[in-house]
């Protein structure tokens, strides 16, 4: 039995060898050598071992650290320096003392592996942003630059004691990013900064921060021997008679830790004496360290080496089943713990791959020395300096393996040899990020396993491209349009098309057996899928969301192995397909924004559905009984969905009784118009509810059988403004929100109350503001909650009640002017609340940042619980004092723009002793020095566009416009945007397709680059003045101004422009005496995104921009750039000098073009301006000339035909009206076309 399996393998194998080069082949050619192969294999499909850290003469260590860290004062931020080469234990010695001494402070950080996760132009930004998350800081967007990330840093963190260990930095760029001076931090900070520059911490100037160094020395004989010894015998001492062999081993790794693991665990494979003195001669040829680490990959079989090689060239960082299929496609058959045991790599708790830095360039120094002058020589490239010379020079061969062209910076290659892939046909792994090619290759090798080529750039694949064994297929942005079936693709598991918007169909795929994921979002020219997607047996993952005219899917499918099916906003989808026979696997549907008008009644063969979001499906008239009787259904989301609202009465009606009842917890049906005739029922037949959110309805009662409903834990009647009645809730509930139920009886709100009274765990309500009642223990409209309390922390529950906002008018302005709304729009707007909780004067910080959403003239009523964790609630005991005199005081500080009008305080009677509480301060004769004051509302420029980023919620923002937006057909900004939004809660809810195979490292699909590429400009070129003194209102602001371009990006798209293009008017402008100057329409600029001027024009007009910047105005007046052509006199010289030589030489050939043209005017002299006021941009009397040619022109362009022709049904009015206020036109002007767009001819 053994042997017929053994030879049915070798079989197998020797086919497969026959697809090798002869130069890279390393299967086994001999029977033991071949079983080996299958016990590696073997052992590849056993659970990985758990990580086990010998930690050996750290002890002493910590102390000497800990004494100079002096880490009992308070009065100064110190700031330590570990210092020492690569692998001497720095990172294990600072990651030993943060351990010990991280309570001892309010707030900590590790930050990890800072130098290589530096390396790309965002991730100090990351760092940052991590620093602060782990500090308790919540960040909710993204900060835009390293400088405004510092600021931010600084304004958080400036009161906090906090400690700080930044690990692996190599440069001052870093720590002045991440501890940029000695007002950063609280008094009592420190931090500590591994490095292996002596020099670091001396380099860093901080002002007043104490600053000093630890030089991390080797370990001793006896630490490195019992170091070694746990690697090679799993003991603290070296086992019997080998005791002298190891001490001569431990010579090899100079007390270097990284060396004696990698040592010990290698020597630890060999059985006797003699075999350790032959390995040790082989460390005599090279006893360097790094040469002692190359003995650990020189004893590797082949295909190990071929492994680690390719994880230390492309795949550091990148989950290990993610590799492990790639690189089995390669036939290496990987196996991770052949690499854990000798300590050459390590799998963290989320399972990527880890490699110390020494070990990675090991494996990359040993590629390099293949071919030390020719990198077209060597078997891995990864530089893309030496990956663009050899494209470019044609120097490849057929040695490389793998190319990962990734460059920290985008790049664009204009010129290359398109050939050059020919000579390399060993090649497996070809990714291809942040780069543009303006040409396509001619070939590619069918020897590739791993293809990802962000916006490659062709219709089509090369003519005899056949890679039968590819596995991953990458081909995000591309002008791919994917007209072949996929019919040899036998092992092809992962596609990635999204966004390729030549695709209109997909092909046969019945070849792809083994297709897992299926990515195709945003192709916005797909019609249809062909038929065999639906009986793909492996397929786990499908999403084709945003794709808008996809009508159909498949008619029928059977996929038993799907977990994902993502269609949303594919607004013109109207089926969905006949399910053929019982699917068990877990699955999640997203449906939201289709046109499905039925679901059939074999749905209920889905019996593995869990979650399916249905939301402002319009067309769906009902839902079969079959849909509510899905075993395993417990999330169901049908926002809008108003023609759904009577489902549920017809299934009870359809259903004497109940036994039956549906599984789902979690029911979200928003905005659906229910009246109490929908909503009774609903509560009825969901008898398991534990979620509901019914906001935005128009029902007037709860229905009392909803008290019956005992598994109900947050209830959603937010904006439900006919909502009378609440009546008994069940004990179970733990958060309501009724925001704006502004009809609730003095009877419901005293319902909302009892939970408080009835000392309800964990209870959060808010609701439009009603007295406190008398028996709170406390309440006052003076300060903030204050109490003391000693030995147990008191359970307490607190009522805030809030007045109006000082930036509730500014707020609206500011959306109904940017969105261009009616001014009714935005009238009810919810604010953020943050709470914060200080013990004796000292800010406590949980692990999460709790918010709530609270409106004008509401109340806020909570269990102070709510705002930790189980854990976090009882450590807080430890800040009180045990004795009699123990008291400390306990205030609540309430960050918001709302106004706090009163607050009371209730306490807990069965869970607080009440002699441990008082409300009156125990010790008269103390000082009250450690009180902290209430905190004013935000000034509108503070907070403004914090409000706007985070509330802009469009059911709350557009109202009852929301259906008119959502049913127009015709493109428009409003939709664009709205679109935009609902988008991004789709994918925050949906699962990445990382967690089911893809690279963790392939760039995040946006929408379109060029609102990537525009934000990248923005940000660099803030002025420095501007982004100190306002850094929190540009961070706040930076994601909603995101949102707004790729709303308008979406709008250029649906008319049929795929690039955000430069496109501005020309104006001649000429003096005249006594009067302003005149302004006319003298041409067009179009230039595209791709040329080097559309890059500065654009860096031009921002820098033009943030010279309006008006942090403190509530208004915004639309502005409009343009050319402008002065007529200058023969003295006058330019105002403006252009330090841009790309934008100069434009502007210099519009000064000739339009002189050449129009002789009579003279000398004129171009330049790019932003005008305060778009009507400022055309003087009044040439408004109807402009309004005609500007028509005519946007009447021929594509997309623009409508706006076009609206501007000629305004000319016509201006002229029919009579009045010359807007000029006339005597006749057309004549244009001249040119390479930057047109200009106007007067000859």
């Amino acid at each position: 039995m053994a042997i017929s399996f053994v030879q049915s393998g070798k079989a197998r194998m020797g086919a497969l060898q026959g697809g090798h080069h002869e130069k890279t082949s390393c299967l086994c050619r001999s029977e033991p050598e071949f079983i080996k192969v299958i016990v590696r294999d073997t052992a590849g499909r056993l659970p990985l071992p758990e990580p086990t850290d010998h930690v050996v003469g750290l002890d002493t260590r910590c102390e000497e650290v800990k004494s100079r860290l002096d880490i009992e004062s308070y009065e100064n931020v110190c700031m330590l320096g570990i210092y020492g080469p690569g692998g001497i234990g720095k990172t294990t010695l600072a990651k030993c003392l943060f351990d010990k001494i991280k309570r001892q402070f309010e707030a900590s950080c590790f930050l990890g592996n800072v130098r290589e996760k530096s390396e790309s132009r965002e991730s100090l930004e990351s760092l940052q942003k991590t620093l602060l998350d782990d500090m308790g800081e919540e960040t909710i967007t993204e900060f835009g630059s390293e400088f405004k990330g510092g600021s931010e840093i600084k304004r958080r963190l400036r009161h906090r004691r906090v400690l700080l260990v930044l690990d692996d930095v190599n440069s001052i760029t870093q720590l002045e990013s991440l501890a940029g001076g000695h007002d950063w931090f609280g008094s009592g900070s420190r931090i500590i900064i591994t490095t292996r520059d002596t020099d670091m911490v001396d380099k860093h100037v901080m002002g007043d921060v104490v600053t000093k160094k630890y030089k991390m020395e080797e370990l001793n004989d006896d630490d490195s021997l019992e170091l070694f010894s746990w690697h090679a015998f799993n003991s603290k001492e070296p086992a019997e008679n080998f005791e002298n062999v190891s001490r001569n081993a431990i010579s090899y790794a100079k007390g270097f830790p990284l060396a004696l693991e990698v040592i010990g665990s290698h020597l630890g494979g060999f059985e006797s004496v003699d075999s350790w003195e032959e390995e040790l001669d082989q460390y005599r040829i090279d006893p360097s360290i790094q040469g002692v680490l190359k003995r650990s990959y020189d004893s590797l079989y082949e295909l190990d080496q071929k492994t680690f090689l390719d994880i230390a060239c492309f795949f550091k960082g990148e989950k290990w089943e993610y590799v492990k299929r790639v690189l089995k496609a390669c036939d290496f058959y990987p196996v991770v713990r052949v690499f854990i045991s000798k300590c050459l790599i390590t799998v963290n708790q989320n399972g990527c791959l880890e490699m110390h830095d020494l070990v990675q360039d090991m494996g990359k120094e040993i590629v390099t020395s293949d071919s030390p002058t020719n990198p077209g020589e060597r078997s891995r490239l990864w530089s893309h300096k030496d990956i663009l010379q050899v494209l470019k020079d044609d120097t490849g061969s057929s040695s490389i393996e793998g190319i990962m062209l990734h460059p920290a910076t985008h790049e664009e290659v204009d010129h290359w040899i398109t050939t050059a892939f020919n000579k390399m046909e060993n090649l497996r792994i070809l990714i291809v990020r942040n780069t543009i090619f303006s040409t396509a290759p001619s070939c590619l090798p069918k020897s590739l396993r791993l293809l990802e080529w962000k916006g490659y750039p062709s219709e089509s694949s090369p003519l005899d491209f056949h890679p039968n064994r590819i596995v991953d297929l990458k081909l995000p942005h591309s002008a791919l349009k994917l007209e072949k079936s996929f019919q040899i693709f036998e092992d092809l598991t992962f596609i990635n098309l999204s966004q390729c918007q030549s695709i209109t169909q997909i092909p046969n795929v019945s070849g792809a057996k083994s297709l897992r994921v299926f990515t195709l979002d945003r192709c916005h020219k797909l019609v249809k899928f062909d038929e065999s997607v639906g009986f793909l047996p492996n397929l786990v993952y499908l999403s084709a969301s945003e794709c808008r005219v996809l009508r159909s899917f498949v008619p029928r499918m059977y996929l038993p192995s799907l977990e994902v099916l993502s269609f949303y906003f594919c607004k013109k989808l109207q089926n969905f397909p006949d399910v053929m026979q019982k699917m068990d696997k877990p699955l999640k549907i997203y449906l939201a924004n289709t046109a499905i008008k039925e679901f059939p009644d074999s749905i209920g063969n889905l019996i593995g559905l869990e979650h399916i979001d249905i939301s402002i499906c319009r067309g769906l008239k009902d839902l079969p009984s079959s849909f509510f009787k899905l075993p395993k259904l417990f999330t169901l989301t049908m926002e809008g969905c108003y023609h759904l609202r009577r489902s549920f009465k017809r299934f009870k009606e359809s259903h004497s009784t109940l036994d039956d009842c549906p599984n789902i917890k979690r029911l979200n049906f928003t905005g659906a118009n229910l009246s109490d005739e929908d909503l009774h029922p609903t509560i009825q037949v969901l008898q398991k509810l534990e979620d509901v959110n019914v906001s935005h309805n128009d029902f007037v009662s709860l229905p009392n059988c909803i008290e019956r409903s005992v598994h109900i834990k947050c209830l959603d009647v937010s904006y439900c403004k006919n909502l009378k009645t609440i009546p008994e809730l069940p004990s179970s509930i733990q958060k309501v929100d009724a925001r704006y139920c502004l009809s609730l009886t003095s009877e419901s709100s005293t319902e909302l109350w009892s939970k408080v009274l009835l000392e309800t765990e964990r209870i959060q309500i808010v609701m439009p503001k009603k007295e406190i009642p008398n028996l709170f223990d406390c309440d006052s409209s003076e300060g903030i909650p204050l109490f003391w309390a000693r030995r147990k922390f008191p359970v307490v529950a607190l009522a805030f009640m809030f007045g109006r906002s000082t930036v509730s008018n500014s707020v609206a302005e500011t959306r109904t002017d940017i969105l261009g709304f009616f001014p009714q729009i935005g009238s009810s707007l919810s604010f953020i609340v943050r709470l914060h909780l200080f013990i004796g004067g000292k800010q406590i910080f949980p692990k999460d940042s709790k918010y709530f959403s609270v409106g004008e003239d509401h109340v806020l009523l909570f269990d102070l619980r709510a705002l930790f964790s189980d854990e976090e609630w009882h450590d807080l005991d430890a800040y009180l004092g045990v004795g009699d005199d123990g008291w400390k005081a306990i205030q609540v500080q309430c960050e918001s723009p709302l106004s706090l009008s009163h607050w009371g305080v209730y306490v807990y009677k069965q869970d607080t002793n009440s002699a441990d509480i008082q409300f009156k301060n125990p010790n008269p004769k103390s000082p009250l020095s450690d009180l902290v004051p209430k905190r004013s509302p935000h000034e509108p420029q503070e907070s403004m566009m914090r409000q706007v980023a985070e509330n802009l919620n469009p059911r709350e923002l557009l109202g009852d416009y929301l259906p008119l937006v959502e049913l127009t057909e015709v493109p428009s900004f409003t939709s664009a945007l709205l679109r935009s939004l609902r988008t991004g809660k789709a994918e925050a809810t949906r699962p990445e397709s990382s967690a089911y195979g893809a690279s963790l490292k392939q760039e995040h699909e946006e929408s379109n680059w060029n609102v990537s590429r525009v934000m990248d400009m923005i940000k660099d070129d803030v002025p420095t003045h501007i982004a100190d003194a306002y850094s929190n209102e540009i961070r706040e602001g930076r994601r909603f101004v995101e949102e707004l371009m790729r709303a308008r990006m979406e709008l250029l798209k649906e008319k049929g422009q795929e690039r955000m293009d430069i496109d501005m008017a020309i104006v001649l402008e000429q003096q005249r005496s006594g009067r302003p100057p005149s302004r006319r329409y003298w041409g067009r600029l179009h230039i595209k995104h791709e040329e080097l001027t559309a890059k500065a024009i654009l860096r031009k007009t921002t820098q033009l921009a943030w010279g309006f910047w008006n942090p403190g105005s509530t208004t915004i007046k639309e502005k409009a750039t343009a050319v402008l052509l002065k007529c200058t006199g023969q003295g006058e010289s330019s105002e403006e000098e252009n330090n841009d030589p790309v934008l100069a030489e434009l502007l210099s050939q519009i000064e000739e073009d339009a002189m050449r043209f129009n002789r009579s005017y003279g000398k004129m002299k171009a330049c790019i301006i932003l005008t305060d006021d778009a009507d400022d941009l055309i003087s009044e009397e040439y408004t109807a000339e402009f309004m005609l040619m500007r028509g005519k022109e946007n009447a021929e362009m594509r997309g623009m035909s409508q706006w076009g022709g609206f501007e000629l049904l305004l000319y016509e009015m201006m002229r029919a009206s009579g009045t010359n206020m807007f000029g006339s036109v005597e006749s057309v002007p004549r244009f001249e076309k040119t390479s930057y767009g047109k200009i106007r001819v007067e000859n």
